[in-house]
């Protein structure tokens, strides 16, 4: 008895937990959703790391990533990759729009969300949250699994 209340207990928080989907439900049942949530493992000396992701707007109304913050940075920000005349270049993004029934790609070399100043290294296994903030759907908590320095493996 014990056992089985154990595993359905652990069952439940892997599900409440899991980085790789996150919904949020509007009031006529559309779906804001969030999965593959993912950051790279960092070096001892690394004081940042990028968070990727895929969000789907499965509503009927644009929506609007405005900010996002993390505990485990001093600082977030929405980021943006690109290469110009050949050379990579980063630049910091003040929102996001995603029209509805798309989905944003944040992924290496595109959108990303930038950790700076981290507390301490991201180590492969660990999950931490991000929040992500929304003009319509507020303030909507996701959780990142860090990965090997190859990445989120499907």
């Amino acid at each position: 008895m014990k056992k089985t209340f154990l595993k359905s207990l652990i069952l439940a928080a892997s599900l409440l937990f899991s980085p790789a989907l996150f919904a949020h439900e509007t009031e006529d049942h559309a779906v804001l959703e969030v999965s593959d949530a993912w950051a790279r493992k960092t070096g001892s000396r690394t004081a940042s790391a990028a968070v990727y992701f895929n969000l789907k707007n499965g509503t009927d109304a644009a929506e609007t990533l405005l900010s996002v913050s993390a505990p485990r940075a001093k600082m977030a920000t929405i980021h943006r990759s690109f290469e110009q005349n050949g050379i990579m270049r980063m630049e910091m993004q003040d929102k996001l729009e995603v029209a509805p029934g798309s989905t944003a790609a944040f992924e290496p070399g595109g959108m990303h969300i930038m950790l700076m100043r981290l507390d301490q290294p991201l180590k492969q296994g660990e999950i931490f949250p991000v929040v992500l903030t929304f003009k319509s759907a507020g303030e909507v908590t996701i959780y990142v699994e860090v990965t090997g320095i190859a990445g989120l493996q499907k």
